[in-house]
């Protein structure tokens, strides 16, 4: 599979969702919509996405660390 890069932009770029299967099993789908594209859906599970939203968080903080924006040596 290819590797597709999306970079949202805008306050519509992202949105998020809750979805119920046919089977009723729940997801939770965040849809990305670039400017003149097709929107990208990527769907979770409710545990999966939870993590994420973990991940998020700590990835977020990191960010407002100056040091982490450093090339390794």
């Amino acid at each position: 599979m290819a590797t597709t890069v999306i970079t949202p932009s805008g306050p519509s770029a992202m949105e998020a969702g809750l979805i119920l299967d046919e089977d009723g099993q729940r997801f939770v789908v965040l849809t990305f919509k670039e400017p003149g594209g097709e929107p990208t859906l990527v769907t979770f599970t409710v545990p999966i996405f939870q993590h994420y939203v973990e991940h998020l968080v700590r990835t977020a903080a990191s960010a407002d660390d100056e040091a982490n924006w450093g090339i390794p040596a």
